[in-house]
C-alpha cells in the first residue's frame, strides 16, 4: 500500500496536471514521505508495546528463519533508496527507509530469538527488540525531518544559497546581490534572486545578464527547476569623471586629441581621488584617437565625461558603453567638477 502511494505521488508530481500550478505539485512527495515517517514511528511503538506480552518459544529455527527473511527486504530498500536518489524522488527514498524499518524489526526479533534459545532467558529478546525499535525511531525522525523541512520552506541543503551567490557574483555587470531565496518542493528547487546592475545598462543588456545567471544556476546547481531574477538599477554614490586637460590645466576643447586626461573620483559631493594620464604626442592619430579615449575610460571605470565638445564618433562610442557626456560651461576644471557634483551641468547633445 505504501509503495502504491509513493508511485501515485511521483506520477502526480510529474503529470501535466501539475503544470497548472505555479510551483507544481512536487510537495505531494513531501506529504507522502511525512506519512511514511508516521507509519514507521507507529511500527516502533507497536513493537515496544508487544514486548511485555511476548513469550519466547526458544526455537533456534525461528530465529534463523527470521534473519533470512530480512534479506529481500534489505535488497528492496537499497534499490528504492538508490533509485529514488537517482531520479530525485524523495517519497521513493522514504519508502526504502520504510523497508529498513522492517529489516530492523526482523533483525531484532531474529537475534532475540537466537539469544533466548541459547540462554533460556527472554531478557535478550527484549533487549534486541528494544534496540531495533530505537533504530526504527531514528529512521522515522530522519524521514520526518526532511519532509517537514520541505513543507515549511526550510533549506534542505544549506550550501545551495552560498553556491548561487558565488555564481551570481561572477557576472561583472552585477553590482550587488540583494537577496537569494530557494524553495524546496519535493525533488526540485525554485530560486528567486534580486540583484542590482549598473543603471546605464539598456533593457536588452540587463535581460542578457539575467539570462546568463539563469543558465549558470540551472546548469551548476542540481535540482533547480526554475529561476526568477528581479533586477534593480544600481544607485552607487561614487562617480568617476574623465576630463581632457590642456598643458595649462584647463579643459581641452580637443577631447579626442588631448595629450592629457584627468580622472577624478567623487562621492557624495567630495573629490576622493585624482590622477592624471599623459599621452605621447606620437600616439595622436585621427584613426586611433576615439578608440584610445574609450580604452582610457574603460581601464579607469569612468562613468562620466566633462567636455567642451566632441566629435560624433567618440560621442557614439562613449554613449554606447554607458558613459554619460556632460557639457562644460567653461574651461575651468574645478568649476565644472563642482557644478557636476551639484547636478547643475547639462548633458552634451550632438545635432
Amino acid at each position: 500500500m505504501v509503495t502504491g502511494a509513493v508511485f501515485a505521488a511521483i506520477s502526480l508530481s510529474k503529470s501535466k496536471y501539475s503544470t497548472k500550478y505555479s510551483y507544481g505539485l512536487f510537495r505531494v512527495e513531501d506529504l507522502v514521505s511525512l506519512a511514511i515517517a508516521v507509519i514507521i514511528a507507529a511500527t516502533a511503538v507497536d513493537l515496544l508495546l508487544s514486548i511485555p506480552t511476548y513469550k519466547s518459544t526458544f526455537h533456534l529455527g525461528s530465529g534463523i528463519i527470521q534473519l533470512i527473511s530480512v534479506i529481500p527486504l534489505l535488497l528492496s530498500g537499497i534499490v528504492k533508496i538508490v533509485g529514488g536518489r537517482k531520479v530525485k524522488a524523495p517519497s521513493l527514498v522514504s519508502d526504502g527507509y520504510h523497508n529498513y524499518s522492517d529489516v530492523y524489526v526482523g533483525i531484532g526479533v531474529g537475534l532475540g530469538l537466537i539469544a533466548s534459545y541459547a540462554t533460556g532467558l527472554n531478557t535478550f529478546y527484549y533487549v534486541a527488540v528494544g534496540i531495533a525499535a530505537i533504530g526504527i525511531f531514528y529512521t522515522s525522525v530522519k524521514i520526518g525531518r526532511d519532509s517537514i523541512v520541505g513543507i515549511m520552506d526550510l533549506p534542505k541543503d544549506k550550501s545551495v544559497i552560498p553556491k548561487i551567490d558565488q555564481i551570481v557574483k561572477r557576472n561583472g555587470q552585477v553590482t550587488d546581490v540583494k537577496s537569494i531565496k530557494a524553495r524546496w518542493a519535493g525533488p526540485v528547487i525554485f530560486v528567486e534572486i534580486v540583484i542590482s546592475v549598473t543603471s546605464r545598462l539598456t533593457i536588452d543588456e540587463a535581460h542578457d545578464v539575467a539570462d546568463s545567471i539563469e543558465r549558470s544556476v540551472l546548469s551548476e546547481i542540481s535540482g533547480v527547476k526554475d529561476v526568477v531574477i528581479h533586477i534593480e538599477p544600481s544607485k552607487s554614490p561614487e562617480r568617476t569623471i574623465l576630463l581632457p586637460v590642456s598643458e595649462h590645466g584647463r579643459i581641452d576643447e580637443r577631447t579626442s586629441k588631448s595629450l592629457n586626461y584627468l580622472i577624478v573620483t567623487v562621492r557624495k559631493g567630495e573629490r576622493i581621488a585624482t590622477r592624471s594620464i599623459q599621452i605621447p604626442s606620437q600616439d595622436i592619430a585621427i584613426e586611433k584617437n576615439a578608440q584610445r579615449v574609450l580604452s582610457i575610460a574603460k581601464e579607469n571605470s569612468v562613468t562620466d565625461a566633462l567636455v567642451l565638445e566632441t566629435g560624433e564618433v567618440l560621442y557614439s562610442m562613449l554613449t554606447v558603453n554607458h558613459i554619460e557626456l556632460w557639457k562644460a560651461i567653461s574651461d575651468s576644471v574645478d568649476e565644472n567638477i563642482r557644478l557636476f557634483m551639484d547636478g547643475k551641468l547639462n548633458k552634451l547633445k550632438i545635432d
